[in-house]
């Protein structure tokens, strides 16, 4: 394989790896040699005498590639690649430099953590092939530790029952959304949506996971799509979605609930189990950038808080405004609705799947 044609098919997979090699040899012709031939097909080559030196080095400078000689004084290529596997160097491929009329002790090597052998009479075309399925298999252990790292992430991150984030990634997510808006003096608004079996006892009343997925994607065709998202409260009664408003305000949620209820609605006549929906909204204050921080639990909790209200004068009613006064997070009744009247928002609060003979109310 031509120097040139070494440099093309390596250019895609070095855009995430650097094509640095560490060429480590205590013979300085031979490591000389070795060097111009990789520095000609466009490699960037560090060297070192000994295994010492070239630990050193990559404590300063990570190469992908390290091409060590065995037998060397101070530190041979064997205690070399130990020290390597022992720091956590998972990441470097090592080829081993033999002569080709050496007794090796491969498995020693392999046990050692060796990736390759070579000899050092090699010619071009086996070399940069060596070379190119050293960079290939880098760059594989990277696709796949990072696919491994994006489903744990994703099985943290999101809900296994309901497709939705988890409790977890649901703050995270809304603690940016508030900052943004109140930095940015934007509006943002939160609609919690209770779910339950009707009738089911507490310990029977969460639906299951096909019904609690079909209920997110009900959701998630009524909201604005990339804007708006949706998460799972953690709760000991049911199953309670967030669904994260960004760029609405106190007077457009209780319209984007209705339009989600309505699609609940429809949804619910052809539900396996009888459903019962609640729903809660909460807002943040519009008093300028300058607005006290409101934290993602507490505009949650005063979601809630509406979420438990019946709508009317009462006990609930005045916990969710002493809720909201406190924590910067605005709700329905202190937006255009007397404290003392009927909230519009509490339209028909339960929904449900009718018998045959029956109508969703």
């Amino acid at each position: 394989m031509k120097a040139g044609v070494m440099a093309t098919r390596l250019s895609v997979l070095t855009r995430a790896l650097p094509a640095r090699i560490l060429v480590v040899d205590d013979d300085a012709q031979e490591r000389e040699l070795l060097t111009q031939r990789l520095t000609a097909a466009g490699f960037e080559v560090q060297h070192a005498s000994n295994g010492q030196e070239a630990l050193d080095l990559l404590a300063r400078q990570w190469c992908p590639l390290v091409i060590t000689d065995w037998h060397m004084p101070v530190m041979d290529g064997l205690a070399l690649t130990q020290a390597l596997r022992q720091r956590g160097a998972e990441d470097t491929y090592i080829i081993m430099l033999t002569m080709r009329d050496a007794s090796t002790d491969f498995e020693q090597g392999y046990v050692a953590g060796v990736d390759d052998y070579l000899t050092k009479m090699v010619s071009d075309p086996e070399l940069f092939a060596r070379i190119h399925a050293a960079f290939n298999t880098l760059a594989l252990r990277r696709s796949l530790r990072q696919a491994q790292e994006a489903a744990m992430e994703q099985s943290v991150s999101i809900d296994v029952e309901s497709g939705a984030f988890s409790p977890t990634e649901l703050q995270s997510r809304l603690l940016s959304e508030i900052r943004r808006g109140q930095r940015y003096g934007r509006q943002l608004a939160v609609i919690t949506l209770g779910v339950s079996i009707e009738g089911a006892p507490v310990s029977e009343s969460v639906p299951d996971a096909v019904v609690l997925k079909n209920i997110a994607q009900v959701i998630d065709a009524t909201v604005r799509a990339h804007v708006d998202w949706i998460g799972r409260l953690e709760s000991p009664v049911g199953a309670v979605f967030a669904i994260v408003l960004p760029e609405a305000g106190i007077t457009e949620a209780p319209l984007i609930k209705d339009r989600m209820m309505a699609g609940l609605t429809r949804h619910a006549s052809s539900a396996p189990v009888r459903l019962a929906f609640s729903y809660g909204v909460a807002a943040l204050e519009r008093d300028g950038n300058d607005s006290a921080p409101v934290e993602p639990a507490d505009m949650l909790d005063v979601a809630e808080h509406c979420r438990r209200c019946p709508g009317h004068s009462g006990n609930e009613q005045l916990a969710a405004v002493q809720r909201s006064v406190a924590t910067h997070a605005g709700i329905v009744c202190r937006h255009g609705y007397v404290v003392d009247s009927q909230c519009v928002l509490k339209s028909p609060v339960t929904m449900r799947s009718p018998q045959p003979s029956s109508a969703v109310r």
